[in-house]
C-alpha cells in the first residue's frame, strides 16, 4: 500500500511531455500538452493490490493530500484543494479503483484487462468533468471556459490515460503474478 501510495505521489509530479506534429491552426504553432501518468498508476494500483487494499491506498493519498502538512496534489493540499478544479478527478480515483479492482477480481484476462481499464478511465474523467462545472458554475465562469476546461483536461488525455493505463495493467498483472511465486 505504501509503495503504491508512494508511486501515486511521484506520477502527480513526472509531466510527459506531448508534441504533436499537426499544425493547430494556420501560423504553423504545433499542439503541445504535458501528460501526468497518474491515472495509469491508479488502476495499477487498482489492478496490483485489489479492492480492499486499492482502496485504501488511494483514500490514504487523498487523506495525505486534504492534511495541510503534506501537499501531494499537483496544486499544494490541504482542505481548500475540495474547492479546485481538478478535485473531482482525484476523488473519482475511489470509484475506479473500486470498479477496475471488481472487474480485475480472479484472473486477469485481457477481456477483464480492458473493461477494468476503459471504465476506470470513463469513471474518473466522467466524475471529474461533473465536479469541475459544478466548481465552475458556482464560481459564475463562462462556457467556454468550462468546455476549454473539459478538452484540456480530459478530451486530450483521455486516449492516453486508456493506452497507459491499459499497459500498467498488464504490468500490475506481471507483478502481481511474480508477487505469489516468491510468496509460496
Amino acid at each position: 500500500v505504501c509503495i503504491c501510495v508512494s508511486l501515486i505521489i511521484m506520477a502527480t509530479f513526472t509531466q510527459i511531455k506531448i508534441n504533436f506534429n499537426i499544425p493547430e491552426n494556420t501560423l504553423g504553432t504545433y499542439l503541445k500538452f504535458e501528460y501526468i501518468p497518474q491515472i495509469p498508476v491508479i488502476l495499477f494500483t487498482a489492478a496490483l493490490l485489489g479492492e480492499c487494499w486499492g482502496l485504501i491506498a488511494v483514500l490514504t493519498y487523498i487523506i495525505l493530500g486534504l492534511t495541510p502538512f503534506f501537499p501531494v496534489f499537483a496544486l499544494g493540499g490541504g482542505m481548500s484543494y475540495i474547492f479546485q478544479y481538478t478535485f473531482g478527478y482525484i476523488f473519482a480515483y475511489i470509484f475506479a479503483v473500486l470498479v477496475s479492482a471488481k472487474l480485475l477480481k480472479g484472473r486477469h484476462s485481457v477481456v477483464k484487462m480492458i473493461q477494468a481499464v476503459i471504465f476506470g478511465v470513463l469513471i474518473i474523467h466522467l466524475i471529474g468533468i461533473l465536479y469541475m462545472a459544478a466548481i465552475a458554475l458556482l464560481r459564475h465562469d463562462s462556457v467556454a471556459f468550462i468546455e476549454s476546461w473539459i478538452y484540456y483536461q480530459s478530451v486530450s488525455k483521455l486516449l492516453y490515460d486508456i493506452v497507459f493505463s491499459f499497459i500498467a495493467v498488464i504490468i500490475a498483472a506481471g507483478v502481481k503474478r511474480i508477487l505469489w511465486l516468491l510468496m509460496s
